[in-house]
């Protein structure tokens, strides 16, 4: 300090250095929340750790309890700190499809194709996410829906299969069996619909014809 209480250089120079060395410091131990590396990650898997337990309560056939425990989870995913953006809609995602499927067994098509449209815009990789929604589509009997939704879901996913769905680290996230099979089934039942039943699948395999010979495939 001087005589006037005015920062020598020096003295200010090393205060920027400080400031920079603690934001450093902050940033690798929680992006500056305070939380660090083991923390954020105890955080990432209770929250993955509920998925389980929402779709249990979705196959026990009380779907309105289910969308409970899926808002919750979505709650959850918003209100803990410093969780990766990644994870976080992920795992909103795979709520918002919970939902969604609840609502299609409630016969609730308007509320489920909104928690489909939601749970994709999340996560365009949760193919459940688009089989549903392409199931609403089919009950809507919109078909060009359906063919986009499905083909989105088997590009995601060629071997989707609800009953025996995991995440990466063997969470089970299954419910009731539908498979790509009946993906095809659906696709082949638009495409007939939207005229496209040609029976040459080399020459033009978007065709009714094509898909439902696949399924025996």
């Amino acid at each position: 300090m001087t005589s006037q209480g005015r920062v020598h250089p020096i003295g200010r120079a090393l205060l920027r250095l400080s400031a920079t060395v603690l934001t450093g410091f902050l940033v690798a131990c929680g992006g500056g929340t305070g939380i660090g590396p083991g923390e954020i990650q105890k955080r990432e898997d209770r929250l993955r750790d509920r998925l389980p337990i929402d779709w249990t309560s979705y196959n026990s056939g009380d779907f309105q309890g289910a969308i409970d425990f899926f808002t919750k989870t979505l709650e959850q995913a918003d209100a803990l700190e410093g969780i990766e953006q990644g994870v976080r809609n992920q795992v909103k995602a795979e709520a918002q499809s919970g939902i969604g499927w609840a609502f299609i067994r409630m016969q609730d098509l308007s509320a489920a194709e909104q928690a489909f449209g939601i749970a994709t815009q999340l996560d365009r990789a949760n193919s459940d996410a688009w089989v549903g929604w392409a199931g609403v589509s089919l009950a809507q009997q919109q078909y060009a829906d359906v063919v986009q939704f499905s083909n989105q879901a088997l590009d995601t996913n060629p071997d989707y299969n609800s009953a025996t769905r995991i995440d990466a680290s063997g969470r089970i996230l299954s419910h009731y069996y539908i498979y790509y099979r009946h993906v095809l089934l659906i696709l082949s039942y638009s495409y007939f619909h939207l005229f496209f039943y040609n029976t040459f699948y080399l020459l033009y395999p978007n065709n009714s014809s094509s898909h439902f010979q696949l399924v025996d495939l």
